[in-house]
């Protein structure tokens, strides 16, 4: 038997309304009779979507889930009337194919293979965009990110992200949060009912450079290497990965850059605090579904690597995911492991829109945020040679290229320090089980050798784009 969504049925109580609504006036019409004479009540509007993207924000950086430094105060606060999910998981390490993947809630895996030079969201795979667009609203993005534009640029050939959006507006490529408000702002001024809207913000992506004018809440004097002042780590990743020079990297160097990138985050908290007090001065708050989440995370030499798109540890796919709900009780924190992948299902299902034919590969959450009842024990990750899976405590990582796998408990290692794989037990072959029904759904099992190959073209074609060291 079929759940009883209280959420999904008022919305389509607002549907067979507006129905109804129609007949009446036609049938009014018919009989002559003078429409000003009969109060009809005006059928209930759909609720406004926001995604707010944030790149490169690892969950536990923000005060938030734990961080001990007060990296998020707004944050903090705004959670009081949302929902705020413990164990999120990106299915990439990389902007892309993550925010692909979250954007159509399908695995990274049918975008990696894409042709040569083809970095955004297939035609055959449809978008929240263009479904949101057939259902009537107005769709728009602001990003600042040199990859998710609808236009080409030197990391990203075809553009491609553009598709089913009314308007994609890019001009603030690399810059601050401050400017991505005021692209925001105006496309508000003009922008009608329903509407979906997709920012992606570059804090706290590197350089780790909050504005000059901003006052640094936690990077104190540094003397060292200039590259390190300006939260630079990319000679660092040239250092690593392209035989560049060599580098004396001390503590208190790395300490620097993780000083600035908290201070990128606290930076950010002020930016979505304007905008949430902008939707509030417009009245649109109230009425306005917020989905607050990001594509990965970031490595500050945890496992001997910078930056991102290099491993799936929980420093690179643990990231925070939010719901706000105009009618959802807010204040509830699920433990639960979920998936970035879940957020379109939950948000076609909160508009009661059928998603059946979309061929979507993650889930509804709204039947967890009733019951915190779980509709999936796991979740995966597809990010390059590295297939994982984690059910909010193990994690459990393969390396298809090595042929080899990792084991971390999460509860007592967050920052997955320790490898529990040599020691077996239950919990590994559990995972591993999970693991290997998941490859067989999916397709990859008996194809994973093809599956490696083509992430490996799409990673080498990236580097020499430049997007990857």
């Amino acid at each position: 038997m079929a759940r009883h969504n209280p959420f999904r049925d008022r919305k389509i109580f607002s549907q067979m309304w507006w129905g109804a609504y129609i007949t009446l006036a036609l049938t009014l019409t018919t009989l002559g009779c003078r429409a000003n004479q009969i109060a009809v009540p005006e059928p209930e509007p759909r609720e406004n979507v926001l995604i707010v993207m944030v790149d490169t924000l690892r969950a536990d950086h923000m005060s938030l889930y734990g961080y001990e430094r007060a990296t998020t105060p707004f944050i903090d606060k705004f959670v009081a009337d949302a929902v705020v999910f413990e164990h999120a998981r990106s299915q990439a390490n990389c902007t892309f194919p993550s925010v692909n993947s979250l954007l159509t809630s399908r695995y990274p895996g049918i975008f990696t293979r894409q042709e040569k030079g083809q970095l955004g969201i297939p035609e055959s795979t449809p978008s929240i965009a263009e479904i949101l667009k057939a259902e009537g609203y107005h769709t728009t993005a602001v990003s600042a990110s040199h990859i998710v534009r609808a236009t080409p640029t030197e990391y990203n050939p075809s553009g491609g992200f553009g598709r089913g959006f009314d308007s994609f507006v890019e001009g603030c490529r690399w810059l601050h949060g401050a400017c991505v408000n005021k692209h925001v702002f105006d496309e508000l001024d003009i922008t009608e009912e329903p509407f979906f809207l997709y920012i992606h913000y570059m804090e706290p992506h590197e350089l780790y450079q909050p504005p000059k004018r901003w006052e640094k809440r936690f990077a104190g004097e540094y003397d060292g290497y200039d590259f390190i002042g300006n939260g630079d780590p990319n000679p660092i990743a040239e250092m690593l990965y392209d035989d560049g020079p060599k580098l004396d990297i001390t503590e208190n160097d790395i300490q620097h850059l993780v000083d600035l990138y908290d201070d990128e985050i606290r930076y950010f908290d002020g930016v979505f605090r304007r905008l949430i007090r902008n939707l509030e001065e417009r009245g649109l708050l109230d009425h306005t579904l917020i989905v607050f989440t990001a594509d990965h995370g970031e490595e500050f030499m945890e496992h001997g690597h910078v930056k991102h798109c290099r491993g799936v540890w929980n420093t690179l796919t643990h990231v925070p995911l939010v719901f706000r709900f105009p009618d959802i009780g807010g204040g509830k924190r699920i433990t639960s492991t979920v998936q970035n992948l879940d957020i379109v299902p939950t948000v076609l299902d909160y508009l009661g829109i059928e998603s059946d034919d979309f061929g979507l590969e993650g889930v509804s959450l709204l039947p967890l945020i009733e019951d915190r009842v779980p509709t999936r024990m796991f979740a995966f990750t597809d990010s390059g040679r590295y297939r994982a899976v984690d059910d909010g405590r193990w994690h459990f990582i393969l390396d298809g290229v090595e042929s080899s796998a990792t084991f971390f408990d999460l509860r007592t290692d967050p920052l997955e320090q320790h490898d529990l794989f040599a020691g077996g037990g239950p919990e590994v072959e559990r995972l591993s089980a999970a693991l290997n029904r998941w490859l067989q759904d999916t397709g990859q099992w008996v194809r994973f050798d093809e599956a490696l190959a083509a992430d490996k073209a799409k990673q080498e074609e990236l580097r020499a784009l430049g997007y990857l060291q």
